[in-house]
């Protein structure tokens, strides 16, 4: 779930340069007006948001996570512009923009690299800060969450920051208040089982002002920023409407792709009202994104291969298109320079023409897309992806073989090195290294030989 990175991840160096393998390696007290704040030795979103920064300090490892007032959640975020939406920041200036030049489908020198999840477990300094503070805080705290984001690319010179953060933030804007415990999958503490329970439960998106309810996350943004000092572009993102349909009926004792995959077939017109609350707030939230600063967009939409290309077209496609459409246009009403968007629909590479003629302009493939295949469907966008995460475990000739044959595949025009879903906890940091140096020295061997 951390997409954030992906969902959760050395020296800065220039776009350039930064193919050389000597710069690439390893280069809040409870309120008394909460009845039980700590259920179960959880605390909850709503209580954490509402106590002082000394006691929400005090977070373990778990939390659920109810309607969110981000006003009370750091005396920082009172002061900042994330609940000014016309205030302007001043930022670094961009010194390594690869990426976004790829995204537009630009000449590149080399093949810009970044990976799902990157700001992660992985990471032995990500692990020392998450077990101090608990992961609800972690990502709850600009100033934490800024400084997990640029982990992976001080230590790797990685392309892109992608915002450490969960996709899970809106379920509350939606009604849903959500629970996480260490080593339980998070769960929805009210799901939605009927279509009662959807009139019953969801929070009308036309009401929902995301600069008050996530300002702690439009913080991060900022912060994460200055902190990045230009060396890459930071990508913000979002769950999808139907990886978030599938959260909101994800029970303790059940499983909500499964109940999802019911729900539909049972309950199609409640399912699309669902869908529809979702995207409206998504498309608010990615807009407030660019307005904090983000650079890039990307939607997730990790649960699109459980269903059937019919269902796909119907309860998950639909929504995608709309959102790259709704954001762009929003961004542009508000006078914001444009930025590239992204769209990760996992396990639908039986559907991805139809993303050709979208507003996204790069798809990330996952790793049973070939690349071939995927060209021929998508003449006019950048394609992202898709190694294997596999092979990471198989050492450093085997990472180098298969990254290198994955480049050549590709090509090094319009196209940004990826994995095909994300880095993995027990991932060796060193192997990761060995895979984003030998995506830049392949590349630029390629480039050299005039062989894009």
């Amino acid at each position: 779930l951390m997409v954030a990175s992906m969902v959760g991840v050395a020296s800065f160096v220039s776009s350039r340069h930064a193919g050389s393998r000597t710069q690439a390696s390893y280069l809040k007290r409870s309120l008394q007006s909460l009845t039980s704040p700590r259920e179960g030795g959880v605390l909850t979103h709503r209580a954490y948001h509402q106590q002082p920064a000394a006691a929400a300090a005090g977070l373990g490892n778990s939390g659920r996570c109810g309607a969110v007032d981000s006003r009370a959640a750091s005396s920082s975020i009172l002061s900042s512009s994330s609940s000014s939406p016309d205030a302007k920041v001043n930022f670094p200036e961009l010194k390594n923009d690869l990426l976004l030049r790829a995204a537009r489908g630009e000449p590149t020198e080399r093949v810009p690299v970044w990976i799902h999840r990157q700001a992660g477990r992985y990471l032995p300094e990500f692990r020392s800060i998450a077990e101090k503070h608990g992961y609800m805080k972690c990502f709850n705290t600009p100033d934490i969450a800024a400084d997990l984001t640029v982990q992976p690319v001080h230590k790797y010179a990685m392309d892109a920051a992608i915002l450490f953060s969960d996709i899970l933030v809106l379920l509350p804007l939606m009604g849903v208040e959500w629970q996480i415990s260490a080593g339980v999958e998070p769960f929805a503490v009210n799901a939605i089982k009927t279509a009662e329970d959807v009139e019953a439960t969801l929070v009308d998106a036309d009401t929902i002002d995301v600069y008050d309810k996530l300002g702690y996350v439009l913080e991060s943004v900022k912060l994460t920023r200055q902190k990045l000092e230009g060396k890459a572009p930071l990508i913000g993102f979002s769950g999808a409407p139907w990886t978030l349909l599938t959260y909101t009926m994800h029970t303790a004792d059940s499983n909500g792709r499964d109940n999802a995959l019911q729900f539909i077939k049972k309950y199609p017109e409640a399912a699309t009202k669902i869908l529809d609350n979702a995207t409206k707030i998504v498309v608010k939230y990615l807009i407030a994104k660019v307005e904090a600063g983000a650079q890039m967009l990307q939607v997730f939409d990790s649960w699109a291969g459980i269903l059937s290309p019919e269902d796909f077209n119907t309860f998950s496609k639909p929504y995608l298109l709309r959102i790259a459409a709704e954001v762009k246009a929003g961004i542009k009403a508000k006078g914001l320079l444009p930025v590239p968007m992204t769209v990760f629909p996992r396990g639908c590479g039986h559907s991805l023409k139809d993303f050709e003629d979208s507003e996204y302009d790069v798809v990330s493939l996952d790793e049973d897309v070939d690349p071939a295949e995927a060209r021929k469907a998508l003449p006019s966008k950048t394609l992202q992806g898709n190694f294997r995460g596999k092979f990471i475990y198989d050492g450093e000739d085997i990472i180098r073989k298969e990254a290198s044959q994955m480049v050549e595949r590709f090509g090094t025009q319009k196209y940004i090195a990826n994995f095909g879903y994300a880095v993995e906890k027990e991932h060796s940091p060193e192997n990761i290294g060995v895979f984003v140096d030998e995506i830049r020295a392949s590349s630029e061997r390629l480039n050299l030989n005039n062989k894009p």
